[in-house]
């Protein structure tokens, strides 16, 4: 065998066994003290929370054959809206992505110019949004999404009351079996959490409430319905069983 396989088969059979050694040296079951048990134990805990945020999102869409024209209208109707918006105090808005972009008809050579901006309200208050989203659509504004969701307090409020019911449930559990196995002393070691908020669900609208008014020049009012989203929390851990 040439040299230089000799010496890379050496450093390779050296590795294995330098890292099988101090997988055993870290190994804390082999470091116990006797009479101790080491239990691997986890707990989920998960609940149906109510949505309490509804998210609507708002966009004005213009063509011209003047680039200037477009902009100018665009600026002219989003600058009413923001206004109009920023009266209601339990909305939180904030303008989303302005786009303007040159296109051809298609059964034509003429150039034309296409642009549009969105609006994104926020709030716990549907009915204040709702009303808002109405009279925004009646300035012209088309509705690109609305959807209820939980508030991200919500969520964190809800995720902490399941890690500690998850916490209590761990350590119920290493009590019985410590109980089990003859052991009169738990503790819980390496503890972890891994928490999970589902994606909102797209809401169903009901489309008459969502359509003009046949005897009326004003929007109807949007129509929003809250579901729930099921909060998921697992609490893991190691708990050491004494004597």
């Amino acid at each position: 065998m040439p040299r230089t396989a000799k010496i890379l088969s050496f450093l390779a059979l050296f590795m294995i066994t330098t890292t099988s050694a101090y997988a055993q040296v870290q190994d804390p079951i082999l470091s116990l003290p006797e009479g101790q048990v080491i239990l691997s134990i986890s707990a989920t805990e998960r609940e149906e929370v109510e949505q309490d945020l509804l998210v609507a999102t708002l966009q004005y869409t213009a063509t011209n054959r003047d680039a200037r024209a477009l902009q100018d209208e665009i600026n002219r109707a989003m600058a009413k809206a923001l206004d109009k918006a920023k009266k209601v105090a339990t909305i939180k808005v904030n303008t989303g992505g302005y786009q303007v972009y040159e296109y051809h008809e298609k059964r034509s050579k003429e150039k034309k110019w296409r642009g549009q901006q969105s609006l994104t309200l926020k709030s716990k208050d549907a009915d204040d949004l709702l009303e808002l989203a109405g009279d925004l659509q009646d300035l012209g504004l088309h509705m690109n999404g609305l959807s209820y969701t939980l508030a991200p307090e919500t969520a964190i409020e809800t995720q902490d009351a399941l890690m500690e019911a998850a916490l209590k449930q761990l350590q119920e559990r290493a009590t019985r079996a410590a109980k089990a196995l003859g052991k009169s002393k738990t503790e819980l070691r390496d503890v972890n959490v891994q928490g999970n908020i589902p994606h909102p669900r797209p809401m169903m609208h009901r489309g008459a409430a969502m359509e003009m008014s046949m005897t009326s020049s004003k929007m109807a009012t949007p129509v929003a319905a809250a579901g729930q989203t099921t909060i998921t929390l697992t609490v893991s851990a190691r708990a050491i069983l004494k004597p």
